[in-house]
């Protein structure tokens, strides 16, 4: 007998079966992987972006600050000589001052003294400034070593230098605020010619300007234009520092006191040949008693730095000396808020540092073969011809006072501190910071007045340019109207072959470090 045969047709659906929980786990944990990945990619790629982005800007700002500079460099009025009785002296000037500071002491914050952030001498956070090292980025000024330091803030540089001068663009003319007090109106005028003024401002420790140490550079444009009218009479009694300054956070126009009159304070718009002389330049104004005087100094006192109080908005700021902060508002403080559209150049600067060319600056060699020049952390003066593998170079003016060339080898120029108001006759008198490099003019040796009163053994005034062998105190007589004779001699008699700015900046959000820089031949071809 045959067996029984079951028939299951195709059509039957045989039982489902589900996953396991073991298997949705394995399969959630796959997928938190690949989220995790994909994540991590459009992080890294945000990441790239943003830094790119950075790098990219303060790239583009660092080039067009550049650009502008070189533009102002090449753009210049006057040879960059002192000027002789024969020059012209309608074509502007020229003017270079070296602050104390320098990459080997680069700033107050720095100097291993604290006295508070409020005093005279602060010192950096080194627990929590932003600003980044520099060198050995172990190596903390020894007071501070216990602090928990993260920084060393060795990535600071130069700052205080100033460069000043007169500038012509043949291509697009200077654009600036007029306000006409005769009609009140605020008028835009625009001028071939201006005075330009390139500085760095450092942030104070006490933040009330940003990160304590980053500096700011300023490119401070005032226009040449001779031909404005207006009433350029200052308030009569107040306070003539204040009122100067509120005239420039308006105005775009390089103006002078008006000399016919010394007790009102009327100022006029000034010409090339009045920028020649340094007293009418931006920050070169009036003494204290209220006279133009000597004009020895980058500023004198109604026209100082001035200490803003953060702490009380309602003082107002007091002009105390200071001539490494010579602006005052409206670049410090917040005053500075309605200029900075117009000035600022570049934030988070680290060095703004202004250098000129001195051929006799020899340079040392070092084992194995590295080269440095003065401006060089590590640079010391050499001992012997072996150290030397040659000389010039562009460094800061005063660059090592205690310098006496190698028997054959270039004078250097530049090695001494020659403040405003040196003078062969006293050169002891008038050695030291600021130092400053000056077109200057000869006019003093022919104005009339007596700018060496009780330094000339009595030769009374001009004697330089009075035809007269003068015994101006060195007890015998050099010649009609030599050089010792003169009045008021520029501190530095000698041509500029050269000029070097370097501009060093810093990115915090992406921590990079660029720097360009700046050269310039003055050499006559």
């Amino acid at each position: 007998m045959r067996p029984s045969t079951v028939l299951v047709s195709r059509d039957a659906q045989l039982p489902s079966r589900g996953l396991t929980l073991i298997e949705m786990l394995i399969g959630m944990a796959i997928t938190l992987v690949m989220m995790a990945a994909v994540v991590n990619l459009f992080a890294n790629i945000g990441s790239g972006v943003r830094i790119q982005r950075a790098s990219m800007e303060i790239g583009s700002q660092l080039r067009a600050t550049r650009a502008r500079l070189y533009m102002d460099l090449a753009g210049a009025t006057c040879a960059p000589r002192p000027k002789l009785p024969s020059d012209d002296h309608n074509d502007g000037y020229l003017e270079i001052v070296e602050g104390v500071y320098s990459d080997k002491n680069p700033s107050i914050l720095l100097d291993g003294i604290d006295n508070g952030p409020t005093s005279t001498n602060p010192e950096l956070n080194y627990a929590v400034s932003q600003v980044p090292s520099g060198g050995d980025p172990g190596i903390v000024p020894p007071a501070f070593a216990t602090t928990g330091a993260i920084t060393n803030g060795g990535a600071l540089g130069d700052y205080d230098d100033i460069l000043a001068l007169t500038v012509r663009s043949d291509n697009e003319p200077f654009r600036g605020r007029w306000v006409n007090t005769s009609t009140g109106n605020t008028e835009v005028i625009e001028s071939n010619l201006a005075e330009v003024v390139w500085f760095a401002v450092e942030n104070p420790a006490d933040g009330s300007l940003g990160e304590p140490g980053m500096r700011t550079v300023y490119r401070r444009v005032l226009l040449i234009a001779p031909w404005v009218q207006g009433d350029l009479q200052l308030p009569s009694g107040g306070n003539v520092a204040e009122d100067l300054l509120n005239f420039y956070r308006e105005n775009d126009v390089s103006v002078r006191r008006d000399d016919s009159n010394p007790l009102a304070m009327v100022w006029v718009p000034n010409s090339l040949g009045d920028l020649a002389k340094r007293e009418n330049r931006f920050g070169h104004f009036l003494d204290a008693g209220g006279g133009l005087g000597y004009p020895f100094f980058l500023n004198q006192a109604a026209i100082r730095a001035a200490t803003y109080n953060p702490s009380n908005a309602s003082v107002p700021p007091s002009f105390a000396f200071g001539p490494l902060r010579p602006f005052g508002p409206p670049f410090d403080g917040p005053a500075s808020e309605e200029r900075q559209g117009d000035d600022l150049l570049l934030n988070d600067v680290l060095a703004f540092d202004v250098r000129v060319f001195d051929p006799g600056a020899p340079l040392v060699l070092q084992p194995p073969n590295i080269v440095l020049e003065p401006a060089d952390n590590g640079w010391y003066p050499p001992t012997a011809a072996t150290e030397i593998s040659g000389f010039g170079s562009f460094t800061d003016m005063g660059w090592w006072q205690g310098y006496s060339p190698l028997p054959a080898a270039p004078e250097p120029l530049f090695n001494i501190p020659h403040l405003a108001g040196w003078h062969p006759r006293t050169p002891a008198a008038s050695i030291g910071f600021p130092a400053v490099y000056d077109t200057w003019s000869y006019h003093y040796e022919s104005d009339g007045l007596d700018q060496d009163n009780g330094q000339d053994n009595g030769a009374g005034i001009d004697q330089g340019t009075n035809g007269l062998d003068d015994n101006v105190g060195f007890g015998a007589n050099n010649g009609t109207d030599d050089s010792l004779e003169r009045e008021a001699p520029p501190p530095y008699d000698v041509p500029l072959r050269g000029i070097q700015v370097k501009l060093r900046v810093y990115e915090p959000d992406t921590r990079q470090i660029r720097e360009a820089t700046v050269t310039r031949g003055l050499v006559p071809q």
